[in-house]
């Protein structure tokens, strides 16, 4: 009898350890899918502000401005988001209540900061706007205050699929604009949004 009970709870110590180490494999095959997505997600939205920039006449009046000479300008930030979106595979809009309405997924964590109010947790489900490509990807645009968009915002690489977290499938981009007038997008790949452990932060992460 006490030799049956030793092998039921060995059974079961090799079971939890092999769902464990299951569990484990499966988030890793996850995360590596979703940098490999976001790699794809990054040309394409590269190649989207290009193209945004080229129908609003070199002047998007929505970019944050790498010198401090020169000021940022949100002014038309509206139009900006509209025409991007155009120039990306949009099946579905979320003018708000995001997550209500299916456009993005719970995430593990949100911004705190009073400075990246427009990527907390109330922000983000109930007032930004979100965008869902065909590939089930989605972008949330950073609102700060309600219905003030900014010229940055939030990419989840895999859509609702885990692990739903800052720097492993959710990244953030932010527009800048060079004295010359060239756009692109910030080195620093989740600005305002948490820095978890082991997650990625710069773009230079992703292709090294």
């Amino acid at each position: 009898m006490a030799g049956k009970k030793r092998l039921l709870i060995l059974t079961c110590v090799y079971i939890t350890i092999l769902l464990f180490a299951v569990a484990y494999y499966t988030c890793n095959l996850i995360d590596k899918a979703a940098v490999t997505s976001f790699k794809k997600l990054y040309s394409a939205y590269t190649q989207a502000l290009y193209s945004t920039v080229y129908q609003m006449d070199g002047d998007t009046g929505c970019y944050f401005s790498s010198d401090k000479r020169i000021r940022n300008d949100f002014s038309r930030c509206d139009r900006f988001y509209k025409n991007f979106a155009s120039n990306l595979k949009v099946t579905r809009y979320c003018k708000n209540n995001a997550l209500k309405n299916g456009c993005i997924p719970v995430y593990k964590s949100y911004a705190h900061s009073t400075s990246c109010a427009g990527f907390s947790e109330s922000m983000m489900n109930k007032f930004n706007q979100a965008f869902v490509m065909n590939d089930n990807t989605n972008i949330i645009v950073f609102n700060q205050p309600a219905n003030v968009q900014k010229p940055l915002f939030a990419v989840d690489s895999n859509g609702k699929l885990f692990p739903n977290k800052s720097g492993y499938d959710l990244f953030s981009l932010v527009i800048m604009r060079n004295p010359e007038g060239n756009y692109s997008f910030h080195p620093n790949v989740i600005h305002c949004l948490p820095h978890e452990k082991g997650g990625i932060k710069n773009i230079q992460d992703v292709y090294k």
